[in-house]
């Protein structure tokens, strides 16, 4: 191989992982926002509280075994909890587990959560037909290696959806959040505007209300323009379930949430 070969080979090498070093300092810091006092009103605000009602009614009555792919600081993994009724097994499973090993400590059921360190642009390291149901929250259409073209990012995503589709049983469901491929920050802002304004959250965070808007904005925005750089998969509803069809998901449902800014959907593996 050529000597110029080998460079360019190593240079893009660490571009790769330099970019992949960048994603992970960018969720490590979201997931310490949402951890902090700061980020509570957004935790108990109006768009996640819709997301939360949305993913809680498609879970319904959940059993068995279920993954909470990309699981943060186990949000998801405090959902099927709530649901199942003690009749039930996690795997949390996460690039960084940090987040997840510090709130674990707050779960009451904790016993019943298997922190997984796992990286979904990889192969998933579970069997085929092990899970009852998986739930990605905001975690498939961020997955990258690195900058790359939209079609290479939509191979990403299709993927990481053949891993779900893999692992999951016969009969069992996915649910997933997306952002829409045209959201907007500013539309998210105003569709929450009445509620900023109300008194009584007023009174409850007082300043740090509108500073913790101001800091999730940040972040959308930051999303906003890395997906208009390819490095996001977001994508148009219609444009989702052509992939989750193609790799023989079926039953698919949507709803709206955050305020009409991403896809709440649920699909299931056909039973045998």
């Amino acid at each position: 191989m050529a000597k110029s070969q080998v460079i360019e080979r190593e240079e893009i090498n660490l571009r790769i992982e330099d970019s992949v070093s960048e994603e992970l300092r960018f969720w490590q810091e979201f997931n310490q926002f949402t951890r902090s006092k700061l980020g509570r009103p957004y935790l108990e605000g109006k768009l996640y509280e819709e997301l939360k009602r949305g993913i809680i009614e498609f879970l319904g009555s959940p059993e068995g075994c279920w993954l909470d792919a990309g699981c943060g600081n186990l949000p998801a993994s405090k959902w099927i909890l709530e649901k199942a009724q003690g009749n039930v097994q996690i795997w949390a499973g996460d690039i960084d587990v940090n987040g997840a090993n510090e709130e674990i400590r707050q779960i009451k059921d904790a016993r019943l959560i298997t922190i997984v360190n796992t990286d979904l642009t990889e192969e998933w390291p579970f069997p085929n037909d092990f899970f009852d149901g998986i739930v990605g929250n905001h975690v498939f259409t961020f997955l990258t290696r690195a900058q790359k073209t939209a079609e290479k990012a939509n191979g990403v995503l299709k993927e990481a959806l053949q891993e779900a589709y893999r692992v999951l049983k016969p009969g069992g469901i996915l649910i997933w959040t997306m952002p829409n491929k045209n959201a907007s920050t500013l539309r998210g802002l105003l569709h929450v505007l009445k509620y900023l304004l109300d008194p009584s959250r007023w009174r409850k965070y007082g300043h740090s209300l509108l500073l913790t808007y101001l800091k999730t904005m940040r972040y959308t925005r930051k999303i906003e323009r890395k997906n208009k750089k390819g490095i996001y998969t977001l994508l148009e509803k219609e444009e989702c379930e052509r992939i989750l069809r193609s790799i023989g998901f079926t039953d698919l449902e949507w709803k709206d949430v955050f305020a009409k800014q991403s896809w709440l959907s649920r699909a299931k593996k056909p039973a045998c």
